[in-house]
């Protein structure tokens, strides 16, 4: 287990260093610039920071590996060291979306990237709810596209609705509906499917997003392939 002293004090050891940049997301080891104690009694601390450099040559950025101090038992005492929580700060890697899903539906593009940022930066509570509004927008947009003349219509329906009567594909049809279900539980008070997760939703909603595609390109070769 490796060991720093922070500002000369202590003889701090901790579980290990963090092998992922959390600026540029390339698995690394870094190196070891400074450290400081902090928490409760300042000289043995209960909090450990250590600023690392990336050696990614296309990043070199600073960040900061935070530490709680957990206390074990050993030889009949109490010792306590520092295992890593996170590294901080994080820089959001945008997922990609494929450009004849983008195309069809920017709002969903843009909904699901800022759903994506908030559950990287740990708001777990939030990010789930929007990534249920990307879905309503990536299957609206879609069902517009193919029924342009019912626009109207399908804006104002719930997005349930919308998949039982305007996604005539079977595969979309069903990977939606269990993305709705997933997500109307990320905004309710009460879970129905205890045993699904944020995850399961946005596995079912790049599913979607594999079918709206799916569709799209053959629609588009249909149609110069008469």
């Amino acid at each position: 287990m490796p060991s720093i002293q922070p500002e000369g004090k202590i003889n701090a050891k901790y579980d290990h260093t963090p092998d992922v940049c959390p600026q540029c997301h390339h698995a690394l080891t870094p190196t070891v610039l400074i450290s400081t104690l902090s928490g409760a009694e300042a000289e043995k601390g209960t909090k450990l920071e250590i600023a690392f450099k990336c050696t990614h040559r296309n990043c070199l950025s600073m960040f900061i590996g935070q530490y709680r101090k957990i206390q074990q038992t050993s030889n009949g005492g109490m010792v306590g060291d520092f295992h890593l929580k996170e590294s901080v700060p994080l820089k959001y890697n945008a997922p990609e979306i494929y450009p004849e899903v983008e195309e069809i539906s920017p709002t969903f593009k843009t909904i699901y990237e800022q759903a994506c940022a908030a559950e990287s930066y740990g708001l777990h509570e939030i990010s789930g709810v929007g990534y249920r509004k990307s879905l309503e927008f990536l299957i609206k947009d879609y069902c517009i596209h193919k029924k342009p003349e019912n626009e109207d219509l399908i804006k104002s329906l719930f997005l349930g609705v919308v998949i039982k009567d305007h996604v005539d594909d079977s595969n979309l049809k069903l990977c939606a509906q269990r993305a709705a279900w997933l997500g109307n539980d990320e905004t309710h008070y009460t879970r129905k499917w205890a045993d699904k997760d944020i995850n399961d939703l946005k596995v079912l909603i790049n599913l979607s997003c594999v079918w709206v595609r799916s569709n799209v390109l053959t629609e588009k070769y249909l149609h110069e392939m008469e």
